[in-house]
C-alpha cells in the first residue's frame, strides 16, 4: 500500500528539518495530546473512562511517578551490575573483568564501537529470572490495573525485557508494528475504538532513565488502527523523519504504555543520556487462546528463531502463573502496600519461595518458553 502524495511530501520537509526544530515540534504535539498523568481509578477500582478514551485514540499512554525513587534505585543497581557482567563478545562467556558471565545467552550485543571495546548491550532478556526488583515491578498494583483496565481481570503476561540504549552511540530501533494476527484482510484493527475486539496486547515500558526526545521511544499517533504491511506495503525507514510521529518522554518511574499494533520506533541516540526502560507486555487472555501465528519471542534472544504454534489454553495458564508469582513477590518485600488480587485462571503454585524460583529458570522449561506473540 502506497502513501499519498501529501504524506511523502510532509515526510519530505520533516526530512529536511533541523534535528532540533523537529524534536521540539513534535515534543510540543506530545504534550497536547491528552494521554499523560497518574493511574486515576474509578469507583469500581478500574481505570478511568478518560484514561481508557486516550489511550484508544492515541494508541498509548504516559502514566508518571508509578515507581517510587526507593524502587527506581533498586531496578538501576540490579540491572547496572548485570550490565558490567555482560559477555565482552556475542559468543563469549566471560565479562570484561575475566568473570564468568552469569547470564551469557541473554544479552543482545552490538558490534563494539573500536577494536578494543567490547561489544554494547542492547538489550537484556527475560529479566524475571536474573533480578529480584524486576519480579517485583511485574506485580506492581497500579501495573496490573492498567492490564485489567484494559483487559479485564483475567489477562494473561506477553514478554519481559530491558532495552538499553548508551549515551553517545545508541543504536535506532526500525519503525515497526509488532502486532501481526489481529488485522482484517484489508488490514483494519480487529480491536474496535472502545477496546473491544481481538487486540495485539500492549508493551508497558518502566523507565529509570531520563527518556528524552533524543534517546526515547516514537509513536505516531492514531497508527494503531491499520497495518501497514496490509495490501503489499512497509514500514518507513528509520532515517525518515515521520511528520506525525511524537516522542514519548518519561522520568525515573514513569510507564509508557503503547498499542502493540501502533507504529514505533526510535532514532539513534547522539545525547550524552543512556535511556534504559523494562518492557512488561499484557495481553487480552481470548486474543492469545486459540490464535495461530509465528512466534518470535519464546527463546532465549527473542528474534534469533521463530516457530508457528496455536496457542493452546494449557500454554497460555502455564504462562499466567507468572502474575501470582510476581504479586506474591512483591508482597513479601512490601509487606505494607495493598497487593493486587489476580482473578484470573493459570497453572501451579502462585507462592513465590525458593522452590518456584528454581522452577521458573529450570533449563529447558523456563518461564519465558510459553512467551506469547500476537
Amino acid at each position: 500500500m502506497s502513501e499519498p502524495d501529501s504524506e511523502l511530501e510532509s515526510a519530505s520537509e520533516a526530512n529536511d528539518e533541523t534535528w532540533e526544530n523537529y524534536a521540539e515540534r513534535a515534543t510540543e504535539r506530545a504534550m497536547q495530546l491528552g494521554n499523560r498523568g497518574p493511574v486515576r481509578l474509578d469507583k469500581s477500582g478500574r481505570l478511568t473512562q478518560e484514561i481508557r478514551d486516550a489511550y484508544y485514540r492515541n494508541g498509548f499512554y504516559v502514566f508518571t511517578n508509578v515507581l517510587d525513587a526507593a524502587e527506581v534505585a533498586d531496578l538501576a543497581k540490579e540491572f547496572d551490575e548485570l550490565l558490567d557482567n555482560a559477555p565482552v563478545t556475542k559468543d563469549g562467556t566471560t565479562d570484561r573483568h575475566g568473570r564468568v558471565s552469569r547470564f551469557a545467552g541473554y544479552y543482545t550485543l552490538a558490534e563494539p564501537q573500536s577494536e578494543d571495546a567490547p561489544a554494547a548491550v542492547g538489550m537484556l532478556s527475560h529479566p524475571l529470572i536474573m533480578m529480584e526488583s524486576a519480579l517485583r515491578v511485574v506485580g506492581h498494583p497500579k501495573i496490573l490495573k492498567m492490564a485489567e483496565g484494559l483487559y479485564g481481570p483475567d489477562f494473561v503476561p506477553f514478554h519481559e525485557g530491558i532495552f538499553h540504549k548508551a549515551a553517545g552511540d545508541g543504536l535506532p530501533t526500525g519503525w515497526h508494528q509488532d502486532g501481526r494476527t489481529h488485522w482484517t484482510e484489508e488490514g483494519d484493527s480487529e480491536e474496535q475504538a472502545d477496546g473491544s475486539g481481538e487486540a495485539h496486547g500492549f508493551n508497558l515500558s518502566v523507565s529509570w532513565s531520563n527518556c528524552t526526545a533524543e534517546n526515547c521511544l516514537w509513536v505516531v499517533p492514531g497508527s494503531h488502527r491499520h497495518w501497514r504491511l496490509a495490501d503489499g506495503g512497509s514500514f518507513p525507514l528509520i532515517s525518515e523523519r515521520i511528520p506525525d510521529a511524537v516522542p514519548m518522554l518519561l522520568a525515573p518511574g514513569d510507564c509508557g504504555l503503547v498499542s502493540r499494533s501502533s507504529l514505533h520506533g526510535s532514532y539513534p541516540n547522539r545525547s550524552n543520556e543512556r535511556r534504559v526502560t523494562m518492557v512488561v507486555g499484557f495481553h487480552k487472555r481470548s486474543s492469545a487462546i486459540g490464535a495461530t501465528t509465528v512466534n518470535v519471542h519464546a527463546f532465549k534472544l527473542p528474534g534469533a528463531q521463530s516457530k508457528e504454534i496455536q496457542y493452546s489454553e494449557d500454554y497460555v495458564l502455564r504462562r499466567a502463573r507468572m502474575i501470582p508469582l510476581t504479586i506474591d513477590a512483591r508482597r513479601q518485600h512490601y509487606p505494607d502496600e495493598v497487593p493486587y488480587e489476580y482473578k484470573g485462571s493459570y497453572l501451579g503454585s502462585g507462592v513465590w519461595n525458593e522452590q518456584t524460583r528454581a522452577e521458573i529458570s529450570c533449563d529447558g522449561e523456563e518461564y519465558w518458553q510459553q512467551d506469547i506473540t500476537l
